[in-house]
């Protein structure tokens, strides 16, 4: 073999081996999330992922039909419905290599879509000598807490990769379950593609609207009042809606994160 023939043998050698090693991946999960209601809001959630990315993605048009919720106002009897969702959805983007969080959100009732850079926050996970089998992988048991919740995670090493659902992340394998100890928050995969050929945007989004994460975190915990003053800005002259009934202060008890880090201290 002469010097430039193998030259290229090894570049090939080389490019395969980086293919190889860059799989790209594809779980689908049931997510419960926490709610007052009886009735369990459960929300499909794609998590794509490679080496260094993940990109969790719900409520996206281009792969679920639009989530309706309507809204009742009394007395008036004005019944309003709207849709949560577009195209590119909500999404939670990962950059491991940068320990790096942004989260998108789309355009509501209450708020045009908008962006937020979470803060990274490295759960402390203690693996238990627990291990079962989730569709074809066995799995061991975790347990965690982030932001006011502890967390039974089940996660396989046989996708050595640090990702899951939601913001759970951090252990030596991917998440394929969760559930948190009141259970109010649970996580079931539904399929899995490992490696995929789908092909997905790795690139983090990008709105006109960005949130600090406290902006945020105020805008959950006043949502209501954030779309009434919207709705009250619209109403004809001389009409004005008021809350139902105003709820008292249940310390976000039916919210996926119960206590952020200022609030720790």
């Amino acid at each position: 073999m002469n010097h430039k023939a193998f030259i290229t043998s090894i570049l090939l050698c080389l490019i395969t081996l980086g293919k190889a090693q860059n799989k790209s991946g594809l779980i689908i999960y049931d997510i419960k999330y926490p709610n007052e209601n009886l009735k369990a809001k459960i929300v499909d959630s794609r998590l794509f992922f490679n080496d260094t990315v993940s990109i969790g993605i719900a409520y996206s048009t281009k792969f679920y039909a639009q989530r309706n919720f309507g809204i009742n106002q009394e007395p008036q009897g004005l019944g309003v419905t709207f849709n949560y969702g577009d195209e590119m959805g909500e999404v939670i983007f990962r950059n491991f290599n940068r320990e790096k969080i942004i989260l998108r959100f789309p355009k509501s009732a209450a708020l045009d879509q908008f962006t937020v850079q979470d803060t990274w926050i490295k759960i402390q996970w203690e693996i238990k000598n627990e291990t079962r089998q989730i569709g074809k992988y066995i799995c061991k048991k975790a347990i965690g807490n982030f932001r006011g919740r502890t967390y039974i995670a089940w996660f396989t090493e046989e996708i050595q990769l640090p990702y899951g659902p939601f913001k759970l992340h951090g252990l030596p394998g991917l998440i394929l379950e969760a559930e948190d100890s009141e259970k109010m928050f649970s996580v079931i995969m539904k399929h899995i593609e490992y490696p995929t050929i789908q092909d997905f945007d790795v690139n983090e989004p990008v709105e006109k609207i960005s949130k600090t994460l406290k902006e945020y975190v105020y805008a959950l915990d006043h949502i209501e009042d954030i779309f009434l003053q919207k709705l009250n800005s619209k109403a004809p002259k001389g009409v004005s809606f008021s809350k139902i009934l105003d709820k008292k202060d249940t310390k976000r008890i039916y919210k996926a994160e119960k206590v952020f880090e200022w609030e720790q201290r």
